[in-house]
């Protein structure tokens, strides 16, 4: 992404094409020059002090070194050193943007022959220390084929915005395509057969990063950018990520409760179906390493929706009533990141509106306003779980008896109540209400041995 920052010299239309008002000393004195070796290789150091020149539009200092270029160049200039956050600048002889200003790397385009002007700027008045500068000329292939394995260098310009490749796969599997750039807010999309795809961030910070499973064909690799004008070099390049041993990718379609299987999310969302044949307690949750979970349930009397539910980092879980029916599975991401997900299923049966339950048994309730409150009977000393599942209020789950007094808000994830504790054999009361006390809906509570 580009940084609008003071440069190191007067401009003629550089501040106006930045949209921003620089006032600088003059001039800078040149304080080296940048000579290529037969490699296409160059190396610079100096050093911001306190009396290196000043930039009057912020206090920071700089230095600037000379550079020969020629029409055609592309040259790429990585700075090091201590000095912490430099913005490098170049302008040609007429004082004209060419290109930057950029923290730490920077990428010469130069549009004619001649001498040019590299300015290394401090990040603030008081930013100083040591630098070097690493300058290489590459070549950017903006276009033609995209090999799997293989790493692209391209180039974006304001006159070429977005550069297309051509992507054929061989064998049908799991492929992963990244873009990175530390010039710009990078977006990658991929077009063909039934695929289209797009991603902007989900390869971290502003880079893009698409995980697609891809049947043998063609397809159209688009390197683009946020920024207006898309400027600024990128690394591109596409891998096949092999599923683990015995896994196969379930990406829609029927599935049986108390199931799990794998699959890919990516920009659409994976929807899968299950029935229900009696009044059950029925658990979804998506898990993954690598994406934000979010997972939607429909059918019968039930639209609920999750992101954070499952309690533990980023994965979903919906945990709900439902009654015999056809349910609907949504699995997707938060933000349209691509990645590997679990999606685990189970049910219990709910044993009518009683008043009391035992382990392994759920009972279902109505809250109108006050507490509703179940006996849990313990035949033996353990640890035990009880949860309180609601959608239609915020849990809030109470136990007493035998010397025990617990309650819980959202420990079952999201607004929902879970209280896992050591109990001796006897009969304890369970009171169901919810946190503001004001809550009215349908409940189930369901108990288990741990």
């Amino acid at each position: 992404m580009l940084f609008i920052k003071n440069l190191p010299f007067p401009l003629t239309r550089g501040a106006v094409a930045l949209g921003m008002a620089v006032t600088l000393a003059g001039c800078a004195a040149t304080q080296g020059t940048a000579v290529f070796d037969a490699e296409g290789k160059a190396r610079l150091q100096g050093e911001i002090t306190s009396t290196s020149p000043v930039n009057f539009s912020d206090g920071s200092h700089h230095q600037v070194f000379s550079v020969k270029l020629k029409q055609g160049d592309l040259v790429r200039v990585q700075q090091g050193g201590a000095l912490d956050g430099a913005v490098l600048t170049l302008v040609d002889e007429r004082n004209q943007l060419v290109s930057g200003p950029n923290h730490g790397t920077l990428h010469l385009t130069p549009d004619a022959d001649g001498t040019y002007r590299l300015g290394v700027s401090g990040s603030g008045p008081s930013t100083f220390g040591p630098f070097q500068l690493a300058l290489e000329k590459v070549s950017a292939r903006n276009g033609g084929a995209l090999e799997l394995d293989d790493s692209v260098f391209g180039l974006l310009t304001r006159g070429n915005q977005a550069n297309d490749y051509t992507l054929t796969v061989a064998e049908a599997g799991l492929y992963e395509i990244t873009m990175t750039s530390d010039d710009m807010d990078t977006v990658l999309k991929l077009s063909g057969g039934s695929v289209s795809a797009e991603d902007d961030d989900g390869g971290g910070g502003t880079n893009s990063r698409l995980t697609v499973q891809l049947d043998p064909g063609s397809y159209q690799v688009t390197a683009t950018a946020l920024d207006d004008p898309a400027e600024g070099a990128y690394d591109l390049s596409v891998t096949s990520r092999p599923l683990p041993e015995g896994v196969e990718l379930v990406n829609g379609g029927p599935i049986e409760l108390g199931s799990s299987i794998t699959g890919l999310a990516d920009s659409s969302p994976k929807v899968y179906s299950f029935d229900v044949s009696e009044r059950s307690l029925v658990r979804v949750v998506m898990s993954s390493a690598v994406v934000d979970s979010y997972l939607s349930l429909q059918g019968p009397g039930v639209d609920v929706s999750d992101d954070d539910g499952a309690g533990s980092n980023l994965d979903a879980a919906i945990t709900t009533l439902v009654a015999p029916g056809s349910y609907r599975v949504s699995a997707s991401t938060v933000d349209g990141s691509a990645g590997l997900f679990t999606l685990t299923t189970s049910t219990q049966a709910v044993n009518g509106n009683g008043s009391s339950l035992r382990p392994g048994e759920a009972v279902s309730g109505v809250l109108s306003g006050a507490s509703v409150e179940k006996t849990l009977v313990v035949r033996e000393a353990g640890h035990y779980k009880v949860e309180l599942y609601s959608s239609d209020f915020d849990a809030m789950l109470k136990l007493t008896g035998n010397g025990v007094e617990l309650e819980d808000d959202d420990g079952a994830g999201g607004t929902n109540s879970r209280i896992s504790t050591y109990l001796e054999a006897g009969r304890y009361t369970l009171a169901a209400s919810s946190y503001d006390n004001n809550g009215r809906g349908s409940f189930v509570i369901s108990a288990e041995r741990e």
